[in-house]
């Protein structure tokens, strides 16, 4: 089949060459479709024609400079009414992980101009930017007009598609030669089995039959052509196409025919969006927009008036033409922060993301709603961290001993966590633990846990159990770390008064939990050091816990997923020796007091009184 392009410009006379006149008068306007040359005669504006012909309509028009395209609404089709209101865009909390600076200036960039600033805002296109996705690596095929025809539609389309996704390539695939001269449907069909490297197929084209009156598969290749339904499923099926469909500009309830592919052929199921266009000035669907109708379910909303810089003038793009390619460029962000994501989930994304509009939930004006770039591109659901292929842990912060956290710090690495969707991003390690002191008060109260010691004059031998190096979490250890030790124990008198010292040298090897990021532990050597003075029923005393002075331990941690969606490791050691505390003591009979000067983390201060009972 061939057919016209509407155009939404509007022209000088009223004749043929105008077009709100061939809209009024289509009896009087007809052309010889001499592209298939089967004789069948089409109008500007039609909805159907002889001998089932179906019209090709672009989904939207440009302007001037500053000027907006008008609507076009066929008489032919007024049945589909519809009526909308004003409604908000119901957002939900924005990440934090986007630093002002950035934000400030992906608004300040040439993404923002004047007059696009309200439509990206809409979309929420500056954290995209701000976290560095641009479409980058990702191609977005645009079928449509001859670039060099008049006022090029299919240059409008690419220009848009450019402006949100500047990292994008636009790939121009020709399927009409001016905005009157469509190719056939079965030559759309080859042109669209042919095209090879795009990861989004933008049509901002479609025809003036409601999607609700297309039942079965065979009805819609009858009223295309077979060649265009193979050539769409094989993009499908065999390359993972993502199809952008413009709803169409008749302001129906129903969107155009084409919207409707998926509900009569389910490989296309993740594999096609339709969208509506949103007026940012009345904060509802634009008066011109189709509504999504039976697509509600694969539908979404964006900004239907764009404007570009063409030849050195700013132009204005009005239609579901310009909110289609807006949608396009965002499934490009998404292919280039994943590419390892298959259509399915992309374009599930989207539309879980999408900001609710109008009626709770998915209705049939806005679909999911409006496009929300911040949300698309942070996390969605629950966060994981990935121990192995088939163990997790959920991103919780994890606490692990003040000495062991200090040593992540200073080591600072990155790893990879992972949303409900799958999607890897990236997070210090170090951000998402806490320290936690040893509880040295509890230590002292509960004494030094010693199982074992044996004594030969100063020196002593043994070992005890201690909390030193326990984690929480995905940084958890396996119990108790029990320390091998030897002792030196000296004391001097003076009368009443002694004098006394305590040196000591530890062995421990922590044991590995196989619920954590930790993969092994080395041999760790502790020491500790304490003087004092003791008179009858008094003490006081200062020394150096116990503290790491060598050992190492050795994460495993996931730094992403690679082009095929395989989990990607990397081992880090992280150092623990560091700085030791410095402990103040005093006893007064069986009362206990302490301060703990703590180099990382807070400092500690206890109190406690120790009695026994005889019965």
């Amino acid at each position: 089949m061939c057919g016209a392009l509407i155009s939404t410009n509007v022209m000088a006379a009223d004749d043929c060459s105008n077009i709100k006149y061939k809209q009024a008068h289509p009896e009087r306007c007809k052309y010889l479709d001499t592209a298939s040359n089967t004789g069948t005669y089409l109008a500007v504006g039609g909805a159907a024609l002889a001998a089932g012909a179906t019209v090709f309509a672009l989904a939207g028009g440009n302007g001037g400079s500053g000027s907006s395209g008008s609507s076009s609404r066929s008489a032919t089709t007024s049945y589909y009414s519809r009526s909308v209101t004003p409604t908000t865009i119901k957002r939900t909390a924005v990440g934090a992980d986007v630093d002002v600076t950035e934000l400030t200036s992906a608004i300040n960039s040439g993404n923002y101009s004047t007059h696009n600033a309200q439509q990206y805002d809409d979309i929420q296109l500056a954290y995209a930017v701000a976290r560095h996705y641009t479409g980058a690596g990702t191609t977005i095929a645009v079928f449509d007009t001859d670039l060099n025809s008049y006022r090029s539609h299919g240059a409008a389309v690419a220009a848009v598609a450019g402006d949100v996704a500047r990292g994008a390539t636009i790939e121009h695939q020709m399927i009409a030669y001016d905005t009157d001269n469509f190719m056939s449907y079965a030559k759309i069909g080859d042109i669209i089995r042919n095209t090879t490297n795009a990861n989004v197929y933008n049509n901002s084209w479609n025809a003036s039959i409601g999607a609700d009156t297309i039942r079965t598969r065979a009805q819609l290749a009858n009223l295309t052509d077979q060649n265009f339904v193979d050539g769409i499923s094989y993009a499908a099926t065999q390359k993972d196409a993502i199809f952008v469909w413009a709803a169409g500009n008749d302001g129906n309830a129903q969107s155009g025919m084409l919207s409707a592919m998926p509900n009569v052929m389910s490989e296309l199921d993740g594999h096609f969006v339709n969208v509506v266009a949103w007026d940012s000035k009345t904060s509802q669907l634009a008066d011109y927009s189709n509504a999504c109708g039976v697509t509600k379910d694969y539908c979404i909303t964006a900004p239907g008036t764009i404007y570009t810089s063409e030849t050195g003038r700013e132009t204005a793009h009005v239609g579901t033409s310009f909110a289609a390619p807006v949608v396009s460029s965002a499934i490009a962000i998404i292919r280039q922060a994943w590419d390892y994501l298959d259509s399915s989930t992309i374009t599930q994304i989207l539309f879980d993301t999408a900001a609710d509009l109008g009626d709770a939930g998915v209705d049939e004006i806005y679909g999911h709603g409006m496009l929300d770039l911040e949300a698309a591109t942070r996390p969605v659901g629950a966060t994981t961290i990935q121990l192995s292929e088939n163990t997790t842990q959920p991103l919780q912060v994890a606490r692990v001993s003040s000495q062991i956290a200090q040593g992540i710090k200073s080591a600072n690495p990155t790893m990879a966590f992972f949303d409900a969707y799958g999607r890897d991003f990236q997070t210090n390690l170090s951000d998402n633990i806490s320290a936690q002191n040893r509880g040295l008060g509890f230590e002292r109260m509960r004494g030094n846990d010693a199982r074992a010691k044996v004594e030969f004059g100063d020196m002593e031998f043994g070992f005890y159990r201690n909390d030193m190096l326990s984690g929480t979490g995905f940084m958890a250890t396996d119990g108790e770390t029990t320390t091998t030790y030897i002792a030196t124990n000296k004391s001097y008198s003076f009368g009443d008064i002694e004098l006394f010292g305590r040196t000591q040298l530890g062995v421990a090897r922590p044991r590995v939990s196989s619920e954590s990021i930790i993969s092994e532990f080395s041999d760790v050597y502790t020491a500790s050091a304490y003087v004092g003075v003791r008179g009858t029923d008094w003490s006081f005393s200062v020394g150096m816990p116990d503290t790491i002075v060598n050992g190492n331990m050795k994460l495993h941690l996931a730094t992403g997923r690679n082009s095929a969606g395989a989990i990607t490791y990397n081992d880090v050691n992280v150092d623990m020796a560091g700085k030791p505390a410095v402990e103040y003591t005093a006893n007064w009979r069986n009362l206990t007091a302490g301060y703990v000067d703590n180099p990382y983390g807070t400092d500690e201060f206890y109190i406690f009184a120790k009695t026994k009972f005889a019965f």
